[in-house]
């Protein structure tokens, strides 16, 4: 971690790369920190929601609270506080020494909080499995060929930050012990040239366990701080098909300027979190809790949810109603609207109409034909020399008797119109 204002999704030291083959980094194995724990800036009081968040919550859980479901945070650990229902899993920080509830980093506190705290968690009575899987905080001996008469030296130290195979061991812990979300907020970082050199294959095979088992798993899509990651990088997990990656946003329809981009986004602000002490924080140190690592619990809250509201769905099932109720953009998770949504029931949206051209009709005899034809031409003329005969002719307005030489007309007066 470092000084700046945001907390991050902490970049995991992959310590794969190496001369173009791939190696993982010893897991740490002190019980006590090599460093002092991360101090929290408590708050004056506790949580004072406005009325209108009161009756978004109301609403909200009027429909599922999390009850019956168990969501795994692999992360830092997650401390014990008044506000969650936590119970401990592995720990592959001092696994020798295991204590996976212990948050010496004050950050997977902050994420079980979003995700169940009972007070403003979005599942407040979904159960927390703590699976601490990484810390800054912890330093590893190096392999003794490495060791000086001096003894080790800063470089030849690593942090006691994870791997890609220890996430999907804890992803397998996790599956062991039935979860049915997994939040990894802690992610892995992997310039887009060297992604291809990593050897995955542990890391992939958990994720489909964990699908085949109906656990939905939530990643961070990883923050462009310093000491983070970068724009362009491959991020695991959230780079998988089956995982739901998340990124951050700045105002309700914006992504944050540090988020790397992702299918969806939630509100990566926690101005009031859970700390270890069992007490509020509003920040550690003066660094800020903001960060796609805290994006990502609010979609694993709302996939506690649905898993609650509609539990005979496939995890393909819950994540499209996840991603179908997204606002359009920058996919936006609101959990009422997830709650809410309905899927279509078929693939296709429109209305299958066949178009079946009439028969011609039956093709008619020609010397039928000829004879109606016929039959029409006598109408016709008989039609015409009625109409001849009935028709009066030009110039008077009477019928007149022939004339002929002996029988002269009388000529008309110039002035009398004819027939007058």
């Amino acid at each position: 971690m470092t000084a700046s204002r945001h907390i991050g999704a902490m970049a995991l030291s992959v310590g794969l790369l190496c001369a173009g083959s791939t190696v993982d980094s010893p897991q740490a194995t002190a019980r006590e920190p090599d460093t002092d724990c991360a101090e929290a800036t408590r708050a004056a009081q506790g949580p004072q929601p406005s009325a209108q968040y009161a009756e978004y919550r109301s609403r909200l859980h009027s429909f599922a609270t999390g009850a019956g479901v168990k969501v795994a945070v692999i992360d830092t650990g997650v401390a014990a506080h008044p506000q969650l229902r936590v119970t401990p899993g592995a720990d592959f920080v001092t696994p020798e020494e295991p204590d996976p509830m212990r948050d010496c980093d004050l950050h997977g506190t902050v994420v079980a909080g979003v995700i169940a705290g009972r007070e403003l968690g979005v599942a407040p009575d979904a159960e927390i499995y703590s699976i601490r899987q990484t810390s800054a905080h912890y330093r590893t001996p190096p392999p003794a060929d490495t060791e000086g008469a001096d003894g080790p030296s800063e470089d030849t130290e690593q942090s006691g930050s994870g791997t890609l195979a220890s996430l999907a061991a804890a992803i397998e812990d996790a599956v062991d012990a039935g979860a049915h979300v997994i939040n990894v907020s802690v992610v892995s970082c992997v310039p887009s040239d060297s992604a291809a050199r990593v050897d995955r294959s542990g890391l992939d095979a958990a994720l489909q366990r964990a699908e085949d088992a109906g656990a939905v798993v939530v990643a961070a899509s990883g923050n462009a701080t310093s000491g983070g990651c970068e724009k362009g990088d491959v991020v695991f997990p959230a780079v998988a098909d089956t995982v739901l990656s998340v990124g951050a946003l700045a105002t309700p329809h914006e992504l944050a300027d540090y988020s790397i981009g992702a299918p969806l986004s939630a509100e990566g602000d926690v101005p009031l979190a859970l700390e270890p002490g069992g007490e509020w924080a509003t920040a550690k140190g003066d660094t800020l809790f903001q960060g796609t690592s805290f994006a990502a619990p609010l979609v694993s809250g709302t996939v506690a949810l649905l898993t609650q509201r509609y539990p005979d769905d496939s995890p393909a099932q819950l994540r499209e109603r996840i991603i179908g109720s997204a606002e359009p953009g920058n996919g936006v998770v609101d959990p009422l609207a997830a709650l809410t949504y309905r899927p279509l029931e078929s693939e296709n949206p429109y209305r299958d109409i066949s178009v079946v051209p009439h028969a011609p009709p039956a093709s008619a005899s020609w010397p039928r034909v000829r004879r109606l034809l016929a039959l029409l031409t006598c109408l016709l003329l008989m039609a015409a020399v009625s109409a001849r005969s009935l028709k009066p002719q030009r110039g008077s307005a009477r019928s007149l008797p022939a004339t002929s030489a002996e029988f002269p007309m009388a000529p008309v007066p110039a002035h009398q119109a004819p027939g007058n």
